[in-house]
């Protein structure tokens, strides 16, 4: 009786050309373009780790670390237009001939640096986001992932699906203006001591705790409306949860 070792060698070979054929390759992509104070940063991602970070410079500089396959890699790219003010960084723009129906996305993971003083509109997917010293308006949207901001603007809107929401708010802010919602997650909020606004909160299961006094206006199972530090500039700070519990420090 034959050997057959060779044959269940060539068998096993055949079977491991196509898991080596899809392999996932790495590609790196820097680029940096130029954009003044108070101009707006528009980013949209599907999954991978997004950091922005404000600092005192004139541009936008985007460091990115793409995987996928290479054909993937290939028909989809991340495009980086800028029109005015507003640069948008689109990571999953796909070619017109692309036609795949199944693994059509590339895991993109950003480092960007802004002037300080921009706005940002981030709307992801699957990807956690961290916003460190930009003091312009911020609305950061994401499906199943994290959101950390520090020394945050006086405005920030964050929603995320199942992830938590972190937000210390700048030592220089008295007012914040907040919309803060999550599903399943927690929220925890750090802002000074000093700061005033009008706390409206929602949920379903979680409850709201604070290390600053409140003003109560109503309470009923679910809901709360205060004054935080006794309201005076009567900013909104919206807080929603479906089963999380929220938490307001100093």
């Amino acid at each position: 009786m034959k050997s057959l070792r060779p044959i269940f060698a060539v068998a096993l070979l055949l079977c491991l050309v196509p898991v080596f054929a899809a392999a996932a390759e790495t590609e790196r992509v820097h680029k940096v373009v130029p954009l003044a104070p108070g101009g707006t940063v528009s980013l949209h991602n599907f999954s991978g780790e997004v950091r922005i970070a404000g600092a005192d410079v004139s541009e936008v500089t985007i460091d990115a670390v793409r995987k996928a396959t290479r054909e993937r890699l290939d028909h989809i790219k991340l495009d980086i237009q800028v029109s005015g003010s507003t640069v948008t960084i689109e990571a999953n723009k796909k070619d017109d001939s692309w036609t795949s129906e199944n693994n059509n996305v590339v895991e993109t993971e950003f480092d960007i640096q802004v002037p300080r003083t921009t706005h940002l509109k981030v709307d992801v997917f699957s990807s956690n986001v961290h916003v460190r010293n930009v003091a312009g308006e911020q609305s950061i949207k994401t499906f199943s992932g994290d959101a950390r901001i520090e020394d945050g603007a006086a405005r920030v809107e964050t929603k995320t699906f199942s992830g938590a929401i972190d937000v210390r708010m700048a030592p220089t802010v008295t007012g914040p203006e907040l919309d803060l919602e999550t599903f399943s997650g927690s929220i925890d909020i750090r802002v000074p001591d000093g700061a005033k606004a009008a706390v409206n909160f929602d949920s379903f299961s979680g409850k709201l705790t604070s290390d600053l006094p409140l003003t109560l206006h109503e309470q009923r199972k679910g809901h709360l409306t205060a004054d935080l530090n006794g309201g005076g500039a009567q900013r909104p700070v919206r807080l929603k949860t479906f089963s999380g519990d929220v938490k307001i420090a100093k």
